[in-house]
């Protein structure tokens, strides 16, 4: 269990992202893991000085569409765009994105880290 952890929905991410930003909290990462039926996504960030991290959690289907922090956060692009690629998850209004190729090939598997789609990634053979 995560200490710090606060459970949120997509449509109070943002809201809740401002708070961090206004606090002038940093943004550290983002966390995506396939539950099955869904989507859990973790988003970390940390006061200074120390390294105590705090948490927002969401879980959402994996035909939702989830608001970017990359407006609030810029670096949020990168974590945001690896989510897309490795897991589908779609992530609206992201400052920069890479159309499924920041990390991956035109010839990669499609979503890899998504459980469900692990055939479909190798053309379902």
């Amino acid at each position: 269990m995560i200490e710090n952890l606060k459970e949120i929905s997509k449509d109070t991410l943002l809201q809740e992202v401002q708070k961090f930003a206004d606090a002038k909290a940093r943004f550290v990462t983002t966390v995506c893991s396939d539950l099955g039926d869904k989507l859990e996504v973790t988003y970390y960030f940390n006061y200074s000085p120390g390294v105590d991290m705090v948490a927002l959690r969401m879980v959402v289907g994996k035909d939702e569409e989830v608001p970017s922090i990359s407006g609030i956060y810029l670096t949020a692009v990168l974590s945001e765009n690896e989510m897309f690629e490795q897991f589908g998850l779609k992530v609206k209004d992201m400052a920069i994105d890479f159309g499924g190729l920041m990390l991956l090939g035109k010839d990669s598997p499609v979503k890899p880290m998504v459980k469900d789609d692990a055939a479909a990634g190798k053309g379902g053979e």
